[in-house]
């Protein structure tokens, strides 16, 4: 089989008419794969006033369709930005915008956890500190997930990190 086939019966030097290269076009991918994680979220928070269910939502959308629905675009999208920081490459690190990423997800969780204190839920504690913490669990899975897919059970251990983050944080 030919190596040089072209991508949607078009040439490559008609993709690279559209775009500044290859990074632009994995950092637009990696952009629009995080914007739809992000409406997921937004919408699925919109079935419930109750912070607790809030955040099962959140990690179910984080972990299940985020992962399960798209492993081959993970564990590219992975690589890219691994490239990016291996390599220190502000071209790739600039497009995919991780940094804004980061503080939407943190606003999303620490807005739950606050409303849940807000509500008497959850004890007093540091929201963003608190996101920071869960997302650097979701961030610990995602990578292992993507290293062996097989060992790792992304519906249990899912559930083990609620059930800790939980118990960890709702008032007694």
């Amino acid at each position: 089989m030919p190596t040089n086939l072209p991508l949607a019966g078009i040439g490559k030097g008609t993709i690279y008419e559209y775009f500044g290269g290859k990074e632009e076009i994995f950092g637009l991918a990696f952009q629009h794969f995080f914007h739809d994680v992000h409406h997921k979220i937004t919408q699925t928070l919109q079935r419930t006033e109750d912070p607790v269910e809030k955040l099962k939502l959140i990690i179910d959308v984080s972990l299940h369709e985020f992962l399960e629905t798209t492993p081959e675009l993970s564990g590219i999208m992975m690589d890219f930005w691994a490239e990016g920081v291996r390599n220190k490459n502000e071209k790739i690190l600039a497009t995919m915008d991780i940094k804004h990423i980061y503080q939407e997800y943190r606003k999303v969780l620490a807005s739950v956890i606050r409303e849940g204190r807000e509500k008497g839920v959850f004890r007093r504690m540091d929201v963003i500190s608190l996101a920071a913490v869960l997302i650097a669990a979701f961030d610990g899975i995602f990578l292992q997930w993507i290293m062996e897919p097989g060992i790792i059970d992304l519906r249990k251990v899912s559930n083990i990190l609620l059930d800790s983050f939980l118990n960890g944080i709702i008032k007694r």
